[in-house]
């Protein structure tokens, strides 16, 4: 018993040495849009590395992100006490944009198999090369910046500025084959090896570091397709207050999600412009249900929102920002469903009989009360109606009304079932 407790109390304490030299790696995840609020994520994941004397991972999936947050982490990342590792995760993932800049800045990078990296051509609000002395400026000043990147880490400067100025994107091979990283891997095993090879580490502890709440939330709201989302039930929900006021639920739906929309707006910047073509759209929606046009109103409408969607993003400083094609395909079927519903809804009302007046007695059936010169009188729907017809008729006979004239009924002989 006694040697028992000596040979487990051994490997305790050789667990704990064993611990206490192991390098910890601390492991942050940068997926979705970069913005102050990855800044301010990557910032806790350095000093936390820096406190623990330890090593920074950066798991990173974006389309892209603010250029002005990818610059102020390319300089945190430049400034760190402690290695940082940017590992474009996990297979399928892209570093794209923003991405591509803290994939280089990073001192070591690694690609899983299957992901890429690239396409950080900075563009115009319209979506287009922009052209002239402008283009010129923005686009010189993107590409000293990712050379100043590469130089710095002795990464293959025209491979990597041709990310920039021809918009070139990677696969992790031809990435890996250019000197643009310094490794691929395909499990995490593999990432294991490379930190034990390069840091010359016996065993790998790993900690990871989560959002708080307000971050997870702050992340939740750079969300471009959340964005325009939470435009849409703001407006659905203020229209639905105005059609069912009084119980003010779709007023705080509405409300709260204007909020959300609002805080959105300080983490990505949009385009105005855009943003006022989507609301004109919506606009003359409204109006083709209130002026039937025949469908060309709701056509300019859904063409005005496809346009504003893809322009919404299309800022100055704003690399990869996107409404997803998906999103825009399914507000614009919803938009198209709920027109025809509303036209059907027209149409019928319009087909449907007066439910006033003497109008609605048309194609009801009565019964004749007396008849004679090709007049008499018809009764309907509980009332005594004067009637006339081309058709002889005696007491008792049913009859259909064919039309009404005046206040005269003109009726046919009803059809036997």
């Amino acid at each position: 018993m006694k040697n028992k407790s000596i040979f487990f109390s051994i490997i305790f304490l050789l667990f704990i040495t064993l611990n206490l030299f192991a390098k910890g790696v601390i492991v942050i995840d940068i997926k979705g849009i970069i913005t102050s609020a990855t800044t301010n994520f990557v910032k806790k994941g350095i000093a936390t590395a820096e406190k623990q004397d330890g090593i920074l991972m950066l798991r990173i999936d974006t389309p892209g992100g603010l250029l002005s947050a990818t610059r102020n982490i390319v300089q945190l990342i430049f400034k760190s006490n402690v290695p940082v590792i940017s590992v474009v995760y996990p297979a399928g993932a892209r570093a794209g944009s923003a991405g591509s800049f803290i994939v280089m800045a990073s001192n070591y990078a690694l690609m899983f198999e299957g992901s890429v990296i690239g396409a950080a051509h900075p563009i115009s609000i319209t979506g287009k090369n922009i052209e002239g002395d402008m283009r010129k400026k923005i686009e010189n000043d993107t590409v000293a910046f990712m050379r100043a990147i590469a130089e710095k880490r002795k990464r293959d400067v025209s491979s990597a500025v041709l990310m920039v100025s021809e918009s070139k994107s990677y696969t992790d091979k031809e990435a890996y084959k250019n000197g643009l990283i310094d490794g691929i891997v395909d499990s995490d095993k593999k990432i294991d090896s490379f930190l034990k090879d390069v840091f010359k580490l016996k065993i790998v502890n790993y900690i990871f570091v989560k959002p708080t709440t307000f971050e997870r939330v702050k992340f939740f709201l750079s969300d471009p397709n959340v964005l325009v989302l939470l435009l849409i039930i703001t407006l659905l929900s203020f229209y639905l207050e105005i059609k069912f006021g009084g119980t003010f639920v779709f007023a705080g739906v509405a409300i709260i999600s204007f909020v959300l929309f609002l805080i959105g707006l300080n983490i990505i910047p949009v385009n105005y412009f855009a943003l006022l073509m989507f609301l004109i759209g919506i606009a003359l929606l409204v109006m083709e249900i209130f002026i039937p046009s025949f469908g060309l109103l709701a056509f300019f409408a859904i063409v005005l929102i496809i346009l504003s969607l893809n322009l919404l993003y299309k800022v100055d400083g704003n690399l990869g920002i996107k409404v997803a094609w998906y999103v825009i395909a399914t507000i614009v079927l919803i938009i198209v469903m709920l027109m025809l519903f509303v036209g059907k809804i027209i149409i019928k009302d319009y087909k449907r009989n007066p439910v006033t007046g003497a109008e609605k007695f048309k194609n009801l059936e009565g019964e004749v009360v007396h008849w004679g010169d090709n007049k008499g009188k018809v009764f309907i729907n509980g009332e005594y109606w004067d009637a006339i017809s081309d058709q002889i008729f005696k007491e008792g006979d049913l009859v259909k009304v064919k039309e009404v004239k005046g206040l005269k009924l003109l009726v046919e002989k009803a059809k036997d079932e």
